[in-house]
């Protein structure tokens, strides 16, 4: 529900943080009305105007035609020969999709694997079938953490189909994902979000966006939630919020300051266990709801900072300039139960297929633990240029970036018997049909061991959009990128120490052209190449890997996409998009099963077709 105006009748106790969100957006925005009737006479009836409330930024409209993340320039979708899906706010908002992953459930060719490492932000993404966790972006800036992603400041999310390195560097071997945050503009906007919903949802949201003379705005965006999830002692704590303050509206240099912060506290959440080797691993007999976890210990604490200077420069229609710096900074504090069936049943006896379901036992072993500090800093800079050649019209784009990217990893022992020598995990026993989160354990956790990694890079790459005639254009570009990666693990318990280093020169680019008889329709064909270097710095487990012995000499992975296109705008606002396409892997890394080395001697091929309406 939209408020805009007027009190809010809160169903729930809302916390300092709410209650400030609520004072600061739900203030009046109209005045009372004015009587002007004279005193002591019968007024005249009159009749109100309607009035129409909407959204001044967001809109309204679920189709988009523009995008300017797949090529850096604001372009019709008919002229980029590549399947783009955008999903608009307005798609966003009106499904109450809070999180990436729901947004993306509008966008066809993706699949989610299993969520790892015990919290919904490590779903892992598939694009056309190949995995995608390393490759989300943030405002066209590599968006590296592991972190639940919400939308609450989200204009669009934007999926680029097939390798997209031209653009965005390593990895996206099925495409890429980049999430567009709000900006200031210079129309007013007080807006304000509650939702209330199934599972303990309780949520609310604030927009904010108030100019300050004639080319400057300020725009805040705000999230608070606490809500339950559907399995039983599962709750997830949420803060947001994302001021914005924009300068030079509508002149020559426009200066954008950004900053991000939202903050989890989540239970951590390992799933359920099988019913392991005597019932051929069968899953439990029971509801989807039971949490075999231990609620006081199992939490997941994620904060993330992110401050973003955007600065673009118009030197004229033809010519311009625009550089962005951004700093972020992702920790993540986890401790897990791993729930596994128990060897013997509640009598003692060992568990066999015959042991009925009532007496299985599962141990609880409260073992896993792992903090997060990584930090990222990309510098990106880029010139645009706009000319004529003869009756030829291009739009030449120039970059350069510059990342350096650290990640540093703690893990930990629990020893739940300290005066033993050895190692022991602090555990305990639950029933597996009725299993009890309530318990609590006591044990030392010290670290064990600290892995490091750490990559620069350097880019350049230039692309130039072509229009050789108004039925006739392409695109065509080229990226060369040096990546530097290093990974050191220092075990912390026996004073070892290892160090894996590798320096990888790449080049990939991407090469399209389009037919388009009238305004109506658009056909393409194109072919874009990447690759997955060893030493990437992945997330999720996606392409990352990590220097070691195995991979240290080991070349990038080269990924390959062909496509053939079209794009259709039939009748009544509606348009049709469909593909065909071919991603390859032409040299997976794979494990030689006779020496035991990675190599690249593996492939992999999907084929595929995707059609799209807006």
């Amino acid at each position: 529900q939209q408020l805009t105006k007027g009190g809010l009748a809160m169903p729930f106790a809302p916390k300092p943080i709410a209650a400030a969100l609520a004072a600061v957006f739900l203030a009046p925005a109209i005045s009372p009305a004015q009587d002007t009737g004279t005193t002591g006479q019968t007024p005249e009836e009159t009749t109100t105007p309607p009035v129409e409330v909407q959204s001044s930024r967001l809109g309204g409209e679920f189709r988009t035609d523009t995008t300017s993340s797949a090529t850096r320039t604001e372009t019709p979708l008919r002229d980029i020969p590549q399947f783009v899906n955008v999903v608009p706010a307005s798609v966003i908002e009106s499904q109450h999709a809070t999180n990436l992953v729901d947004a993306l459930r509008n966008v066809p060719g993706i699949t989610w694997g299993a969520p790892e490492g015990g919290f919904s932000g490590a779903q892992l993404p598939f694009l056309r079938g190949f995995p995608a966790g390393g490759d989300l972006f943030l405002d066209g800036l590599r968006d590296l953490g592991e972190y639940n992603r919400d939308t609450f400041n989200l204009q669009s999310v934007e999926v680029m189909k097939g390798p997209s390195a031209l653009m965005f560097g390593r990895g996206g071997t099925g495409g890429v994902i980049n999430q567009v945050s709000k900006v200031p503009t210079l129309t007013p906007l007080k807006e304000v979000g509650v939702s209330l919903g199934t599972y303990g949802e309780k949520r609310l949201t604030g927009d904010l966006n108030l100019p300050i003379g004639q080319t400057t705005a300020l725009s805040i965006a705000a999230m608070v939630e606490d809500s339950d999830l559907y399995k039983d002692d599962v709750e997830s704590e949420k803060v947001g919020i994302a001021p914005t303050l924009r300068f030079g509206i509508g002149t020559p240099t426009d200066i954008t300051l950004s900053l991000f912060y939202l903050k989890t506290e989540d239970v951590t959440d390992y799933g359920q266990p099988t019913l392991g080797a005597a019932f051929n691993y069968a899953m439990p007999p029971v509801s989807m709801e039971k949490f075999y976890g231990l609620h006081n210990l199992d939490n997941t604490d994620l904060e993330t900072k992110i401050a973003t200077l955007n600065i673009r420069h118009r030197f004229n229609d033809a010519l311009s300039i625009r550089n962005v710096t951004r700093w972020a900074n992702y920790q993540r504090d986890m401790e897990a139960t791993i729930a596994t069936l128990s060897g013997t049943d509640l009598n003692g006896n060992v568990v066999t297929a015959a042991t009925p379901r009532q007496l299985l036992m599962v141990d609880q072993k409260h073992n896993k633990a792992r903090d997060n500090d990584d930090t990222v800093l990309i510098n990106q800079t880029e010139l645009t240029w706009k000319l004529s050649t003869g009756a030829i019209q291009h739009t030449l784009l120039a970059g350069l970036e510059l990342t350096k990217e650290e990640f540093d990893r703690l893990t930990y022992n629990f020893d739940g018997d300290p005066v033993t020598p050895g190692v022991q995990a602090p555990a305990t026993r639950t029933s597996l049909l009725f299993p009890d989160s309530s318990t609590t354990l006591s044990y030392t956790k010290t670290p064990a061991a600290n892995a490091l990694a750490e990559a620069k890079s350097i880019s350049v790459y230039v692309q130039d959009q072509i229009e050789f005639t108004p039925q006739w254009k392409a695109l065509l570009g080229l990226r060369w990128e040096d990546y530097d990666a290093e990974a050191r693990t220092n075990s912390l318990t026996g004073g070892t120490s290892t160090k894996f280093s590798r320096d990888d020169k790449m080049v990939s680019g991407r090469a399209g052209l389009i037919f388009q008889p009238t305004q109506a329709q658009s056909y393409y064909v194109s072919y874009g190449n990447s690759y997955n270097p060893s030493g990437e710095l992945g997330v999720y487990g996606g392409t990352g890997t990590n220097l070691n012995a195995a991979n240290e000499l080991v070349k990038p992975e080269k990924n390959v996409n062909y496509e053939v296109g079209a794009i259709w705008d039939v009748f009544n606002g509606i348009q049709v998009q469909t593909a065909v396409f071919r991603n390859e892997k032409t040299n997976a890394r794979m494990t030689d099963p006779v020496l035991g080395v990675v190599v690249l001697d593996g492939k992999r091929r999907v084929d595929g077709v995707e059609v799209g309406f807006a």
